[in-house]
């Protein structure tokens, strides 16, 4: 953690969204969202007095800035994509889950997700060191499972299925998060296997299965 507090995360989140806006990128410290974390954020190294008196990122702030932004789409990601949580509810608990993001598990969550590029509201997300590690080794971690070639699989990582019935029936053939999974056939429908047994689907419910890849495939069994 940074050591600010909650309080002083969004002072930041409020300066560098000042500075993409175009504008000014500093605020007066006596407005009340500033006036009681200017003195932290300064000694902290993230912000300094201008000579009009208002507050301004430094390069390290605009830096842990930068991250808090990141934190908090990869959140709204996770909320819309995996939990399937919609409306002022995406803001609102992103908004408290990055304030307690640590950065390995931020960036377990930016690979489960497959290093989205953008916020459910279309903000880009800032790219992490797994991102850029990512398209350098050019590797797949979590995939639909339409996506995948004959012969591919892994275990299932989520299901991002918005229809309840289309939901319900993934559930009752036992394809549930964990499990095993692989893909032996894409043509005429999609052949996957789980367990001991292979079921046909059509693209709509095979776009709905996430896979994390084993990175090989799987024995018959």
């Amino acid at each position: 953690m940074n050591g600010i507090g909650e309080a002083g995360e969004e002072v930041l989140e409020l300066l560098i969204a000042l500075e993409g806006q175009g504008l000014d990128g500093a605020i007066s410290i006596e407005d009340e969202r500033v006036k009681s974390q200017a003195a932290s954020l300064v000694e902290a190294g993230y912000a300094v007095f201008r000579g009009d008196g208002k507050l301004e990122l430094t390069p390290h702030g605009r830096e842990e800035a930068t991250l808090i932004i990141r934190r908090h789409r990869l959140a709204e990601r996770l909320l819309v994509d995996v939990l399937d949580v919609g409306g002022k509810l995406v803001h609102d608990t992103a908004c408290r889950f990055e304030h307690f993001l640590r950065a390995d598990v931020e960036e377990k969550i930016c690979t489960l997700l497959g290093h989205p590029k953008v916020c459910p509201h279309g903000k880009p997300i800032p790219p992490g060191t797994c991102c850029r590690r990512a398209t350098t080794e050019v590797t797949r971690v979590v995939s639909p499972l339409s996506d995948l070639a004959a012969g591919e699989g892994g275990h299932i990582a989520y299901l991002h299925c918005t229809d309840s019935q289309k939901l319900n029936k993934l559930m009752a053939m036992g394809v549930l998060p964990g499990q095993p999974i692989q893909l032996t056939r894409r043509f005429p429908s999609y052949i996957f296997q789980v367990g001991n047994t292979q079921y046909a689907v059509d693209r709509g419910i095979a776009e709905a299965i996430y896979v994390r890849l084993s990175g090989g495939t799987q024995s018959e069994g």
